[in-house]
């Protein structure tokens, strides 16, 4: 049976209006304050401004020049100083875990106010109807799934609208509780079981409407909301935990719970117990893939868990779609494309060059 799988990377959301991860420290240090919201104003100040001083006094980085430097030289060190338990020149490891934070929670507020407003007719959402309409063409088959690589959330939700109540359920391929205690969610194999379809969305490096508990490891989700920036702000705990684990003055209550994002670094923690759950059951969907799209990303060589994963499970006679914006140099080297056609080999690969929006359009008018 034909089986699809797309993979979606930064350049996917990127007319959607969310920063590719290159823009991400430009961003960061361009945005007025007075764009972000008022609750996260304050901490968004306070942490640029230690941002700012680490990269300027430690990395010894000049501010005009911050925007060259990549997120996987600023992650990378700090990652290896903190599960080496040394310092990074005058910072040690307490430091290191603070600073970290405060990085990741600029990232988060960034994203979460750069996806603010978007508009309801996007190519993101003519994508999701169309995937929803052939699934339930299809329902007792598996006929495609999506991989993102991106921690915004415009695909999810796109995909929650498209899909009626009680028909179907997004499908993050791990087990989910809902955030919310009036959300109806449920797990994909539920839905299932209940005569419903499931879409796959197996987000590869987190998402930014999950929390996590630390103790029971539930993953919360919810849909429409980037929670992850709670984790900074209002700070929740798990409600099950605080059930469980409150009955007498000796109990503890419940843990907070924290934002689940893999951030760009060479030494990603892949060893959470949901994250761990979601990379297995991306390595089967590509195992079964007869055609995998790639929409938006150039295949960074830092990427290697991702590189690695396919390169054990994609099958030989797999067709390769590449969905790009910009055509290279014949002599570009260096090129998303001379990445594609070396690590792909023999398959057969084609490339095209009209953006994901026209893709995506051209592929809609295609098959209706």
């Amino acid at each position: 049976m034909a089986k699809i799988v797309y993979i979606l990377g930064a350049g996917f959301s990127k007319g959607i209006g969310a920063p590719l991860q290159s823009e991400i420290i430009k961003d960061i240090f361009e945005i007025n304050p007075m764009e972000i919201d008022s609750d996260y104003r304050t901490i968004f100040q306070d942490y640029r401004e230690r941002f700012k001083d680490f990269l300027d006094q430690t990395l010894f980085i000049s501010p005009e020049d911050f925007h060259k430097i990549a997120l996987e030289d600023i992650y990378t060190p700090i990652d290896r100083c903190i599960l080496d338990n040394v310092s990074f020149r005058n910072l040690q490891r307490t430091e290191l875990l603070d600073l970290r934070q405060k990085i990741n929670a600029l990232i988060v507020i960034l994203i979460k106010q750069r996806l603010k407003d978007i508009s309801e007719d996007n190519y993101v959402q003519r994508l999701a109807n169309f995937l929803v309409l052939k699934r339930k063409r299809k329902v007792r088959s598996d006929p495609f799934s999506i991989l993102s690589l991106n921690w915004d959330i415009i695909i999810d939700n796109a995909l929650k609208t498209a899909i009626k109540p009680n028909e179907g359920v997004v499908d993050y391929c791990c087990y989910i509780t809902p955030y919310n205690t009036y959300e109806n969610l449920m797990p994909g194999l539920l839905a299932l079981g209940k005569g419903m379809y499931n879409v796959k969305l197996l987000k590869m490096h987190g998402s930014m409407n999950w929390l996590q508990c630390q103790r029971c490891q539930r993953l919360y989700i919810t849909f429409y909301q980037k929670i992850a920036a709670e984790e900074y702000l209002t700070r929740p705990k798990c409600r099950l935990c605080q059930k469980n684990f409150s009955n007498s003055a000796t109990e503890d209550g419940g843990p907070y719970l924290l934002s689940q994002l893999i951030m760009p670094t060479f030494l990603k923690d892949l060893n959470n117990v949901q994250i761990k759950l979601i990379w297995q059951n991306a390595g089967v969907e590509l195992s079964d893939a007869t055609k995998i799209i790639f929409m938006g990303y150039s295949f960074p060589s830092a990427d290697f868990e991702m590189r690695q994963l396919l390169s054990r499970t994609v099958r030989h006679d797999a067709n390769i779609i590449v969905v790009l914006k910009d055509r290279p140099s014949d002599d570009d080297l260096n090129s998303p494309e001379y990445r594609y056609k070396s690590f792909f080999g023999k398959r057969n690969i084609s490339f095209k060059y009209n953006g994901v929006e026209n893709y995506i359009d051209e592929l809609i008018r295609k098959y209706t």
